[in-house]
């Protein structure tokens, strides 16, 4: 009888275990849930967190090789003549055809081709210079543009460069850290590249504006003084002090304008503007290699007319 008693002493413990075991598999299931799906939900943050990071080193990657086939960069940029800075435009024309520009500033990030679809101000924030897109999601770079209301030859009296706000500080987003006062003044020479001659820019001007403004990109204005108030009114708005001061609004005859949304809620740009300090014709260059004469802002009108001439 003890024997019996014990067996069946020895089966109550073992029923008491499995019971306790099955309550504390029960208990335990719905964690175990719970730690699958946060895995899951880890694996896919840090898989699309990955994808993002491959995008944008992609992005810039595709920028850089550009860069290598069809931009050389003086030793020195600072000392450089116009005549210095060379670009590929046969390279650049064999990747898209609707390059018509290089956009260079020493010292930042900034430094991209150009293209421009007549009309068309949505093309390019999507797709990149070789026409790639990352699609719905993904770091976009999209392709520095001149504005499609804008003539390719950069023959009218506003010219607007849009670039998009990186958060990488790759494209456009150099032109955010120009509200700050010093910044902007240490970086005031801008080099637009043409295939009808170079550019040296000097800003002027840092206005903030509402990303719906109609009153920045005109093209064109009838009369010279209604450009002298144009170019009068982004001086007043400008959030910054350029030092030296700018030439006198009636002395601006011509103006390039670089605007990149403020990252903020991108219902707003900074829009940076320059004026024509230098110009260099394709034909001098031609005609006179390794040299440069500079061309001051008065005769920067005259020389868009030869321009003009040469690629109508």
């Amino acid at each position: 009888m003890a024997r019996g008693h014990r067996n069946d002493a020895a089966l109550d413990d073992v029923s008491r275990e499995a019971t306790k075991a099955r309550a504390r598999q029960r208990r335990r299931g719905p964690w175990r849930v719970v730690f699958w799906l946060a895995l899951v939900v880890l694996v896919g943050s840090l898989s699309v967190l990955g994808y993002l990071i491959y995008t944008y080193w992609n992005g810039q990657r595709a920028y850089d090789d550009i860069v290598e086939v069809a931009f050389e960069e003086p030793a020195d940029p600072r000392a450089a003549t116009l005549a210095d800075f060379q670009v590929d435009w046969d390279a650049l024309r064999a990747i898209n055809p609707e390059v018509v520009a290089w956009v260079y500033i020493p010292g930042t990030p900034i430094n991209y081709p150009v293209a421009h679809k007549p009309g068309d101000d949505q093309y390019y924030l999507k797709h990149n210079f070789a026409n790639s897109t990352t699609g719905e999601f993904g770091a976009e770079y999209g392709c520095v543009m001149l504005s499609g209301e804008n003539n390719g030859d950069f023959t009218d009296e506003v010219n607007i460069i849009y670039g998009h706000n990186m958060r990488n500080g790759s494209m456009f987003a150099f032109f955010n850290q120009m509200k700050d006062n010093e910044v902007f003044n240490e970086h005031r020479t801008v080099y637009l590249l043409t295939p009808e001659g170079n550019y040296l820019l000097k800003s002027f001007a840092l206005d903030h504006v509402p990303g719906s403004s109609t009153d920045i990109v005109i093209p064109n204005f009838e009369t010279p003084e209604e450009l002298t108030a144009y170019v009068q009114d982004r001086i007043a708005q400008s959030i910054v002090t350029p030092l030296p001061p700018a030439p006198a609004a009636a002395d601006i005859t011509k103006v390039f304008a670089f605007s990149t949304c403020d990252g903020a809620n991108n219902k707003n740009r900074y829009i940076t503007f320059c004026y024509v300090d230098e110009f260099l014709p394709l034909s001098v260059a031609q005609a006179a290699p390794g040299f440069a004469p500079e061309v001051s802002g008065d005769d920067v009108a005259a020389a868009n007319d030869a321009s003009a001439e040469r690629v109508s």
